[in-house]
């Protein structure tokens, strides 16, 4: 009876206080408030392209810059991953060759975005800056604007999920139909063609990886060799990324507000973990390098509140089925981000500049000194001169297998001029680090000189004899290295020789827009490379001469270090 009437007597009390307008409840209420602008930009910067969307929001976007030498050339590299669940799990993710390229020239852009493009050769896509909000998915889907009198809570600023990859689909095609009714100006219009234009969909597994590993803002040797972008020095997984580490003492239950976590180096957040990720492009296995023949479900990328560290790799790769026995397949921890692209054929210049690049493509060959023609022009030359229709259509059929041939061959030795480009300046700084430890030696040996000269003069026995000889041991095997490492480098000048000059000057921007970052070891790299390209001008200029072992000594190691 005690404890009854006690509890009698609190609920009382409970029931006689005033509602809870005290000052707590009030900042209670006052964190829980999202102001409308972090449910779809949260961080803002001023590399951001915005598309306009309903209710007065927007979908920031980031550009995607591909390197291009023309609209049939692509980007050529290995995307998946070595170790994103054991060996086991290899054909789900193995590192296999891929191509990327855009299908937006600078001129198609609309000319308030050119200034926050690249300089270079690219070509361009834009990918969603976060992972599509439950506020922007209900703007679309359903009208639904918010209510001025009334706040947005935080699940307006969390990604949508529980939808299936049609539904996906359907948003971005309600989404850019929106877009040409009331802001057609906002999308990209191809230069002289008023018919085609911008369009949103799903990014491919390949666009989608490239982002989210970086893009054009990290070195193209970390693109297919890293798992994971590069990283601010002394930051985590977790400082990018929202999942489930191994023994944290904290797990979330789900997924937290986009733009959360920090930005990859192309300023996309969220792309590892969160909520995992919707690609346009059906599963297949990965197998020898490649991509296998069966197309099955939908892919899944990047990972998400549920998953391990491993899941949340670029390259893993994990299949989704689009039904299952209770309809199309929704996840509580799945959502999507979409892409800005184009047709590939539209009018305007377009259709003349394809056809010159095709016409070119294949054809320049360089050939072994002992052919006496191009097999192409020969080709062409027998051609008006067949005598059957079936004979001329042989002939075209051997010109058409022998210019595919051409093309492969002109990729292949685009590749070896980019990697003796890439690798020769890594010599030419691995030569100026060979000298930077022979200086330091070389000031150990002067000490130690002096300390036994001193010693002497002093009646002293001072035993550096041992020392003595391990440094000049050691200045032995840094002379040795700076010679031997000459000598490679000259052979790598001469390498060039097999290189047409166009294909050789293409691989020199090439690789220093790879170094793109202002940090020390980038700028000495792009260095390095200006180096080396005015080697190879003294050799096509026939002068030998500068390319002694001394006049490279010279050139390449500074005064103070010799």
């Amino acid at each position: 009876m005690k404890r009854a009437s006690h509890a009698a007597l609190f609920a009382i009390c409970i029931a006689l206080l005033p509602p809870l307008t005290f000052p707590a409840a009030a900042a209670l209420k006052a964190k829980d408030e999202v102001r409308l602008v972090e449910a779809w930009n949260p961080v803002q910067d001023p590399a951001d392209i915005v598309l306009p969307m309903p209710c007065g929001i927007g979908m920031a976007m980031r550009v995607a810059a591909v390197p291009a030498q023309g609209f049939l050339w692509d980007m050529e590299s290995r995307f998946g991953c070595d170790n994103c669940g054991g060996q086991d799990r290899g054909y789900y993710d193995a590192r296999h060759n891929t191509a990327l390229s855009g299908p937006f020239a600078a001129a198609d852009l609309p000319e308030s975005w050119r200034a926050k493009l690249p300089k270079g050769q690219y070509h361009f896509y834009l990918i969603g800056k976060y992972e599509v909000s439950r506020l922007q998915w209900r703007s679309v889907m359903r009208n639904a604007c918010p209510n001025p009198d009334e706040p947005l809570t935080p699940d307006d600023a969390l990604p949508i999920t529980g939808i299936s990859w049609y539904e996906a689909v359907d948003f971005s095609a309600r989404y850019t139909s929106w877009l040409l009714a009331k802001e057609p100006a906002s999308l990209p219009h191809f230069q002289g063609d008023a018919k085609n234009v911008g369009f949103l969909r799903l990014p491919t597994e390949v666009e989608w990886e490239y982002a989210a590993r970086g893009g054009h803002m990290v070195q193209r040797l970390s693109l297919s060799q890293e798992d994971f972008f590069p990283r601010e020095a002394g930051d985590n997984y977790t400082d990018y990324a929202v999942f489930r580490p191994e023994n944290a003492a904290r797990i979330e239950e789900k997924p937290l507000r986009i733009g959360s976590r920090k930005p990859n180096p192309l300023g996309l957040h969220d792309t590892a973990g969160n909520v995992a990720e919707m690609a346009l492009d059906p599963f297949r296995f990965s197998l020898g390098g490649r991509l296998h023949g069966t197309a099955g479900g939908f892919v899944r990328k990047g990972g998400s509140f549920l998953s391990g560290q491993l899941e949340i790799m670029p390259g893993r790769r994990e299949e989704v089925a689009f039904f299952q026995a209770d309809g199309p397949v929704r996840a509580k921890d799945l959502g999507f981000r979409l892409v800005l692209s184009g047709i590939n054929t539209p009018g305007g210049p377009r259709p003349d500049l394809l056809h010159r690049e095709w016409l070119k493509a294949g054809e320049q060959t360089t050939l072994p000194a002992d052919f006496q023609v191009n097999p192409l022009e020969e080709i062409d030359r027998l051609l008006p001169q067949a005598q059957s229709p079936s004979e001329k259509q042989r002939l075209q059929a051997l010109r058409a297998q022998i210019k595919d041939s051409n093309i492969v061959l002109e990729r292949q030795r685009a590749q070896a001029a980019l990697e003796l480009v890439r690798s020769s300046s890594y010599i030419l700084e691995s030569i100026h680090n060979y000298a930077i430890r022979r200086w330091e030696i070389k000031n150990k040996l002067t000490e130690l000189q002096k300390k036994k000269e001193e010693a002497v003069a002093k009646g002293l026995n001072l035993d550096v004899d041992d020392a003595l000889k391990s440094v000049l041991n050691s200045m032995n095997l840094m002379d040795k290295g700076v010679t031997a490492s000459l000598d490679y480098y000259r052979s790598r000048v001469e390498d060039s020789a097999v290189f047409p000059r166009d294909v050789l000057d293409a691989a020199f921007e090439g690789v220093k827009d790879e170094q793109k970052q202002n940090d020390d070891f980038a700028q000495a790299l792009r260095y390095r490379v200006d180096m080396y390209k005015r080697h190879v001008d003294l050799l096509r200029r026939g002068d030998r001469a500068a390319l002694s072992r001394d006049r490279l000594n010279q050139d390449i190691i500074p005064e103070r270090l010799r």
